[in-house]
């Protein structure tokens, strides 16, 4: 009976007494954590975005008359000048109609020249009837103050008749006068109508050379040659474009943003960018227009930027070019920047741990500009941090403040 009580007391009392002198040793150990030196350097804040280049120009020609396709002058993919004839469409019938109105436009010259001739013919008639209405009124007047007695009645009667007859003639005079003045009015109208449809032929005609309305580059050819077009389609999605011309040279793209970056990026004016179809060259632009609505849909506003044209990068660039681009949201500055890897964060608060004669000192960070791997801390000086502070980057999880720790320098 006394060995079965004695073996378990010495299975009991053994194991705890070394178990204890390990905790102590643990205990004393002060935890091992690695750092980084913080120092200032040079930032500046941007917006990275991504976006597609388009033409600032970009025309679809199409014609406004019906006609044959005679010649096509330009193909694809070449330069082009405003008022550049890019095809030709058969004038024959717009040349015909054209003449036909030159020649009805004469015919109303010769008209209203015919109305001036006949006007000066019934104004001289009109003359001739005056004066013998005044002759004949003067005779009149002569013969009524004879005495009765010493002029036959026939005599006086005959005077009176010639003058009526006389100013009647007088009035048909000045109605022929006046129609002839009317005739050449409506002459004079005549010609300008015509003067109008000879002027619209011209323009018809001219319609008739396809040109090119800007400078540009041919980026698309809807016809080859010898087929009939017309102006008019039956829905607008039907009507092929004859030419597509774009201006590859004045490059824009619009960004779009949330709308709680529009503080930032107001005050903004420039724009870097990049492409995979030339990575070894960086980009430059100016924004030249921020959108004054907020689209209630996204909650985005568009940002349009231009291209800064290089005469060195010409032809690099071109119109669908996938870009990132980069908006430089204030000149660049100095900033001390932590690393992500140091901070922790405590509900809404940031805080990192720095290693003050060897004790782990917990300080808030007042979040600044943020980059992949760093943030800036704006709270600098004694209640903050400084230039040279050694932040714990690894082992500061479930480190408390004020604790001692040892900095590891593998």
């Amino acid at each position: 009976m006394g060995i079965l009580f004695a073996l378990p007391a010495l299975a009991g009392c053994g194991p705890r007494a070394d178990a204890g002198a390990g905790d102590a040793k643990t205990a004393a150990a002060p935890p091992l954590v690695r750092t980084e030196l913080l120092a200032l350097r040079k930032v500046r804040r941007t917006v990275e975005t991504t976006s597609y280049l388009e033409s600032m120009h970009q025309v679809t020609v199409q014609s406004r008359v019906s006609g044959r396709v005679l010649e096509v002058l330009v193909d694809e993919g070449q330069k082009v000048k405003a008022g550049e004839v890019l095809a030709r469409l058969d004038t024959r019938e717009p040349a015909a109609e054209l003449r036909q109105a030159e020649v009805q436009l004469a015919d109303r010259r010769v008209r209203h020249d015919l109305a001036k001739l006949t006007a000066e013919t019934s104004a001289r008639r009109l003359e001739a009837a005056r004066i013998e209405r005044d002759k004949q009124k003067a005779q009149l007047e002569r013969n009524q103050a004879i005495d009765p007695a010493l002029i036959p009645p026939k005599d006086l009667e005959d005077s009176q008749f010639a003058y009526q007859a006389a100013e009647e003639g007088c009035r048909i005079a000045e109605l022929e006068s006046r129609r002839a003045e009317v005739e050449i009015g409506a002459a004079a109208n005549a010609i300008a109508e015509f003067e109008s449809r000879v002027e619209s032929q011209k323009l018809r005609l001219a319609e008739h050379a396809i040109v090119s309305p800007i400078d540009g580059v041919v980026s698309e050819r809807g016809i080859r040659g010898g087929e009939t077009i017309s102006p008019t389609a039956s829905t607008a999605s039907s009507a092929t474009p004859l030419f597509v011309v774009t201006d590859a040279d004045n490059l824009i793209c619009y960004l779009r943003r949330p709308q709680r970056e529009l503080p930032m990026i107001q005050g903004s004016k420039q724009v870097t960018f990049t492409t995979d179809a030339v990575p070894e060259h960086e980009f430059h632009a100016t924004i030249d227009f921020i959108s004054p609505i907020v689209d209630t849909a996204s909650g985005a506003f568009a940002v349009r930027v231009r291209v800064v044209r290089d005469d060195s990068l010409v032809g690099l660039l071109r119109p669908g070019m996938f870009v990132r681009a980069r908006i430089l949201a204030e000149d660049e500055r100095e900033a001390l920047m932590v690393p992500k890897a140091a901070v922790l964060n405590e509900g809404a608060v940031a805080v990192v741990f720095v290693v003050r004669d060897g004790i782990a000192r917990r300080v808030v960070v007042d979040a600044g500009l943020e980059e992949r791997e760093h943030v800036e801390a704006r709270n600098l000086g004694a209640d903050g941090l400084s230039p040279g502070d050694a932040v714990i980057t690894s082992g500061q999880h479930g480190l408390q403040d004020k604790t001692a720790v040892e900095v590891s320098t593998s």
